[in-house]
């Protein structure tokens, strides 16, 4: 999966790239980044990446601008946008059918990680799949991206530890990853409502 994330605001677009490569569980060299249309464009041009992570408003040009030549260039091509100005802009007819979603950066981590988790998905079919996890599986993996150990989670939740350790042992089979694999993607997921 190919992914670039494209944010003026350097802290921000070097922590944009920190959580993606850790959703997909990639190092955070193969997550490709630009702080400028322009920087984008080539980048694009280089290599045309599955979908695209950006902010609409750039020092050198029009985000939707760029998602429009992105989708044109890729027809399965996906656009996720954060943006401060959600409300300031009416997105063109043209991007709906590629737009994945819309988020407001005052709305926070969590739509983000949501929505990133979706797109990932999408594209990779072997990609977590969350929807085969129990309600207290999935509460037992949201406590190990916590920090929370087996013994630690055992007690937050009331249960024996042979049980807290018999759900560990059914995430990791249902997920197909275990170890420190399985810590980084719990310290990344979406918050399920």
């Amino acid at each position: 999966m190919d992914v670039l994330i494209v944010e003026d605001d350097l802290i921000l677009l070097d922590f944009l790239t920190q959580e993606v490569s850790n959703q997909i569980n990639v190092p955070e060299r193969r997550v490709r980044k630009a702080s400028s249309v322009e920087r984008a464009r080539y980048l694009i041009s280089q290599k045309i990446p599955d979908w695209l992570l950006l902010d609409l408003h750039l020092p050198d040009g029009s985000g939707v601008e760029l998602a429009e030549e992105f989708v044109q260039s890729k027809q399965k091509a996906k656009v996720l946008i954060l943006t401060a100005q959600a409300d300031q802009y009416a997105l063109p007819a043209s991007l709906l059918k590629n737009m994945h979603a819309l988020i407001n950066k005052a709305d926070g981590l969590a739509p983000l990680r949501q929505a990133v988790w979706e797109i990932c998905r999408e594209f990779d079919s072997t990609f977590p799949n969350l929807s085969s996890l129990t309600p207290r599986q999935l509460e037992f993996l949201h406590l190990i991206g916590e920090g929370l150990d087996t013994a630690q989670i055992s007690k937050q939740l009331n249960i024996s530890f042979s049980t807290a350790q018999t759900h560990r042992r059914q995430i990791t089979r249902k997920l197909g990853i275990k170890g420190s694999a399985l810590v980084t993607l719990s310290r990344n997921l979406p918050k399920v409502s």
